[in-house]
């Protein structure tokens, strides 16, 4: 953005339309109709799955992982507006950089910072999760109180001086995804005259960061199962639900991680050499899906989450379902106490406190 308003001259050099013409590849090679519309409906989709779990998450902003959770969620909701919403609309219209000059630069400026700044608050995490895994101490001294918001103000000014010091990425309707040279598909670059050195170095400490934190991560997650198998004569329930807990906590991160790291991978690589169209939509859908599967993950696997979605969602549903239709006397009673109820404001409840729950009401019903 540096360049786009302080140096025009740079701008007119290299993001001169005169050279060539947009129709010399026609509309029809430009436009991706039904692609636009997919992206486009599955950005809202994660838009909209994504609005439940942060108001869910925000209920636990005392653990610092969830503060984390929650920065990593307003970051993944403005990057959809730009890589799928953005990205299907200029699809559908077969746009290119010089039919939409500024608005492509903008979104592309954007959707590049929020890239790096959701990518560093993911390693960020990563990091986290393996000191709180590891020691107590170091958790506190490193995460405790308002240090966390220290960890948050670093992936606010990197995603800050990629949209105004770096070069952008720029949209393409011919392969329906982003590039740095704005001319793709008229004039071929291959990273010799339009490429961010940053951006590039910046996926690379993605894929290997994620890599070796989450493979620690892994680590130290079996050797600590492994102490609690040798220190006790006989895994007992709380143990194994424990460790089932964990095993799940390493799949989320496993999973959200690995697509990152597929993301910056293809992107990393189709920047510098000729790849197939196909493998570039698979770029440009991983991109998508790094931003927009967390709120899936957390609505199947993260059972604090989802429990506090389905409260949130079935008492508006119940008082509808009760004002529609009239029940028995003993079941307008039944039915509103359960529906009166509040959920008592604490955090997500332990392991051990469900399972003895479950046992006392297996003990009562013998």
């Amino acid at each position: 953005m540096d360049v786009y308003f302080f140096h025009p001259d740079v701008y007119e050099r290299y993001y001169n339309c005169s050279s060539y013409s947009i129709d010399s590849v026609p509309l029809a090679g430009r436009r991706h109709i039904v692609l636009g519309i997919l992206f486009i409906i599955l950005g809202l989709i994660c838009e909209i799955l994504y609005v439940p779990c942060m108001i869910a998450i925000r209920k636990h902003m005392d653990f610092t992982c969830y503060r984390l959770m929650f920065y990593i969620a307003i970051a993944d909701m403005l990057c959809l507006t730009v890589n799928a919403i953005a990205n299907g609309f200029l699809g559908i219209r077969g746009d290119v950089f010089c039919s939409m000059p500024n608005f492509i630069y903008i979104a592309g400026a954007f959707g590049l910072a929020m890239w790096c700044c959701e990518t560093v608050m993911e390693m960020t995490l990563a990091f986290n999760r393996c000191v709180e895994l590891s020691s107590a101490r170091w958790t506190r001294l490193l995460f405790h109180g308002k240090r966390i918001y220290l960890w948050m103000l670093f992936p606010t000014f990197y995603g800050l001086y990629y949209f105004w010091f770096t070069q952008p990425l720029i949209f393409s309707g011919i392969f329906f995804s982003w590039f740095f040279n704005p001319h793709v598909g008229y004039i071929d670059d291959f990273g010799k005259t339009y490429h961010n050195d940053f951006h590039t170095f910046h996926n690379y400490i993605v894929i290997t960061v994620l890599t070796g934190t989450y493979t620690a991560f892994g680590f130290i997650l079996y050797i600590k199962s492994r102490k609690v198998h040798i220190s006790s004569t006989s895994v007992n329930s709380h143990e194994q639900s424990s460790k089932r807990a964990q095993n799940l906590i390493f799949f989320q991160v496993i999973l959200i991680s690995l697509i990152n790291a597929m993301a910056a991978s293809i992107y990393v690589y189709m920047q510098f050499a000729r790849i197939s169209e196909f493998l570039i939509v698979i770029g440009q859908l991983t991109w998508v899906l790094a931003h927009g599967i967390p709120p899936i993950i957390y609505l199947v696997l993260n059972k604090t989450v989802r429990r506090d979605v389905y409260i949130m969602m079935m008492k508006p549903l119940s008082k509808i379902f009760y004002c529609c239709i009239k029940a028995p006397a003993d079941q307008t009673r039944l039915f509103n106490t359960v529906t009166v109820r509040r959920m008592p404001k604490v955090g997500p409840v332990p392991i051990s406190t469900v399972h003895t729950a479950k046992m006392s009401n297996s003990n009562l019903k013998h």
